[in-house]
């Protein structure tokens, strides 16, 4: 069968590409490694949700939002409130499992879109500057798609890569890329010495301002005590600070702590060894929870990732470049389909240290369409983490609901594509295809 559009990956980016491009009459083909849906956000626990807000402005809005609503309703998250450390205008706690069932009943609600579970991608027939059709293999066996258009969601580019389209991975200074995390849920938190604590201790913790730490506690801290710890080799693990947040239900503390350095997610050796160093730091981190912090006495480990968390893989050689300059500015593209006001948060490849860099909580940028768009490939876009950035402006442009704006716009301009009965993706017209994102709520531009 050969499907308007596939769309390779059901991440955050995945997920809202699919569903775009689907409810403006496309049929879609989603192709997913997993059994559930979510990539990033339900495999690895990947949450808060940052950020959606510039000060007081709702930069991502969109399906984005229709899915945070959906969240609230069946009591998976909080909505949209102050974040505590300060970092950001807003944060949006959300419940993993519950992002799940949401995704499968938004999916479930669209007849254009077929899902295909417990699926890898192969391989990709291109011929001149077009894909054909790309190869898949699970429990069935292997079986080939065609599709006029294709949309690579998968985070790591792995259709775009087996298209032979040219990327980066790392910085520049050595290739090395951002470390991997294991993020983990545990369970027995007692919150009210925890704000004890950060009461009589603020200058231990970062800290927004005029925050209500009784409605929600986010910590970025405990400085003194990470470094007590390391002095008594009670932790060894390359961290300054203790990372959490609190989770939806009382009690829960989702902790980012693991540090996996100088091993690549695009490579399977390196990958099955961070799984093992990341599992064994989770002991290390509860026991250092445990013994040092007040309120962790009686916690347990409730959940660990389905996978580690990758923070940095590929990022392809597209039209367009973002680079560290455009989001320091808050440049505003004429061609610009998504918004971002995450600052530059770089985790150091070979060490602790943790850079957040940005000009103000007010400054945010959008994203040219043309940073999705391969050179010398027709029918393929790339969305999500691996668009055209510098490992800099990926660090700001990586995030969840940045991702989420980005596949909207992907899998609405592989619609556009449709119907206008156009073969590439450079040829769509881009005022048009800002219009329509906007006809469906999505903020696209800072005017």
């Amino acid at each position: 069968m050969t499907y308007d559009v596939i769309v390779a990956g059901a991440g955050p980016s995945g997920m809202t590409a699919a569903l775009s491009a689907a409810r403006n009459g496309a049929k879609v083909l989603l192709i997913e490694k997993n059994g559930f849906l979510g990539g990033m956000n339900t495999a690895a626990l990947v949450g808060p949700l940052m950020t959606f807000h510039s000060e007081d402005r709702q930069v991502v809005k969109g399906i984005a939002q229709e899915i945070v609503d959906r969240l609230i309703k069946k009591g998976g998250s909080i909505g949209h409130i102050p974040d505590p450390i300060g970092v950001v205008a807003t944060i949006t706690p959300i419940e993993p499992e519950i992002l799940k069932q949401v995704y499968f009943e938004m999916v479930a609600g669209e007849p254009n879109i077929t899902m295909l579970l417990h699926t890898f991608i192969s391989n990709v027939d291109k011929t001149d500057e077009k894909v054909k059709s790309i190869s898949c293999v699970n429990k069935s066996g292997t079986k080939s798609y065609e599709a006029k258009f294709f949309i690579d969601a998968t985070g790591d580019g792995d259709v775009a890569a087996m298209a032979k389209a040219k990327f980066e991975e790392g910085r520049k200074s050595d290739d090395l890329s951002q470390p991997m995390t294991m993020m983990f849920k545990l369970g027995g938190v007692d919150y009210d010495k925890i704000r004890e604590y950060i009461k009589n201790n603020p200058e231990q913790f970062i800290l927004g301002k005029n925050i209500d730490l009784k409605k929600y506690v986010a910590i970025s801290g405990y400085f003194d005590l990470v470094t007590k710890a390391k002095e008594h080799n009670d932790f060894n693990i390359m961290r300054d600070r203790v990372l959490l947040f609190e989770g939806i239900n009382p009690g829960e503390a989702f902790i980012n702590m693991s540090r996996v350095i100088q091993l690549r997610g695009t490579n399977a050796d390196d990958l099955t060894q961070a799984e093992m160093m990341a599992h064994k730091q989770i002991d290390e981190i509860v026991a250092f929870l445990k013994k040092y912090i007040e309120g962790f006495e009686n916690c347990y480990l409730l959940q660990s990732g389905a996978t580690i968390g990758v923070r940095e893989t590929r990022r392809f050689k597209c039209k367009y470049t973002l680079s560290l300059d455009d989001v320091l500015q808050g440049k505003d593209f004429e061609d610009g389909i998504a918004a971002c006001a995450f600052p530059i948060d770089l985790h150091d490849p070979k060490g602790e240290e943790l850079n957040w860099i940005r000009t103000s909580k007010s400054s945010y940028y959008t994203i040219p369409y043309r940073t999705m768009l391969l050179n010398h490939i027709d029918n393929l876009i790339v969305t999500g983490r691996c668009i055209g950035a510098s490992h800099e402006a990926m660090a700001s442009s990586r995030v969840s609901p940045t991702a989420m704006a980005l596949g909207e716009a992907a899998g609405a301009a592989a619609a556009l594509a449709i119907k206008e009965n156009i073969v590439s993706f450079s040829d769509v017209d881009v005022p048009a295809l800002r219009e329509l994102l906007k006809s469906q709520g999505a903020v696209v531009d800072k005017t």
